[in-house]
């Protein structure tokens, strides 16, 4: 499909995984309607999944958005693959512009949205999100477990264990830099176009591959700060925040998530968690437990 040509186009894309089901994307739209946008746009939706088995079709979510009164813009269909080798896709098929990309599970929760994410990228910022973290892929294989023997548990798993230690300490420590890690996480994030696809090249066809995209040592944060670019969050208020006080914005894994612009199943976890959970989360997160 052809959409208009604009330099100034605000895109905001929208990831339906198919076989989750249509309550995800029903969820989404209920957000997107209740809490205005602030600004024009055109809404994208990427339906991901058409390989695998689901109960509703491409057209059976258009036009449930056509009955709520809500315009779809444009939408494209994938086989399968990972969450950002299809917003690498689907930005390769837009026009120049800012693209703001949301995961399955995403919803809104504030009026003005998309106006404090467009009014939060200055020409100096390359990237902003509503939620970041310092967490270390490396680093949480030895923060979550314990070095020593165990007593209570099998061989089987200290054989795990140790197994894991080595993998980390022999192959992930190379692709991710250790606690502190300071990145974006990749939802719901706005970037240029131009900027997103011309980032990564390679194919992102594996979960680990993604997980290197958004956290290891060339995520896209790390492509932005090399540029000398500000990598900021922003809360639900359209306060941003800079890579020096992320964690103050209480937007993901620590307090109560109060000021979060975005939600999604990460920060579900956390809100659902117990108390123990939660200063663990706290402590992967940011290092500490307040």
């Amino acid at each position: 499909m052809n959409l208009i040509k604009n330099n100034n186009k605000v895109y905001v894309v929208y990831l339906a995984w198919l076989p989750y089901g249509i309550g995800y994307f029903k969820s989404f739209l209920e957000s997107y309607k209740n809490y205005e946008a602030g600004c024009s746009h055109e809404l994208i939706v990427a339906f991901n999944g058409l390989e695998e088995k689901f109960d509703h079709s491409p057209a059976d979510y258009i036009e449930y958005a056509r009955a709520q009164g809500i315009k779809i813009s444009g939408y494209y269909s994938f086989p399968g693959g990972q969450d950002i080798s299809i917003y690498i896709s689907v930005a390769k098929l837009l026009d120049e512009g800012l693209v703001l990309f949301f995961n399955t599970y995403s919803e809104i929760h504030n009026k003005g949205w998309l106006k404090f994410y467009v009014d939060a990228k200055k020409s100096n910022v390359g990237l902003v999100s509503a939620t970041a973290s310092n967490l270390s892929y490396y680093s949480a294989v030895f923060q979550k477990n314990a070095m020593g023997w165990e007593r209570g548990k099998t061989i089987a798993h200290h054989f795990r264990k140790y197994k894991l230690f080595l993998k980390a300490f022999f192959y992930w420590r190379f692709l991710f830099k250790p606690f502190p890690n300071p990145h974006a996480r990749s939802n719901a994030f706005l970037v240029c176009r131009k900027d997103f696809i011309k980032m990564h090249n390679k194919l992102i066809a594996t979960k680990f591959q993604a997980y290197q995209f958004e956290s290891g040592r060339n995520s896209m944060t790390n492509y932005f700060l090399k540029r000398g670019n500000e990598v900021l969050v922003i809360d639900k208020y359209g306060a941003t925040y800079d890579i020096r006080r992320w964690k103050e914005s209480k937007t993901f894994w620590f307090a109560n998530q109060e000021n979060l612009l975005v939600s999604d199943n990460q920060t579900g976890i956390y809100r659902d968690a117990d108390i123990e959970n939660r200063k663990a989360m706290t402590k992967l997160a940011w290092g500490c437990y307040e």
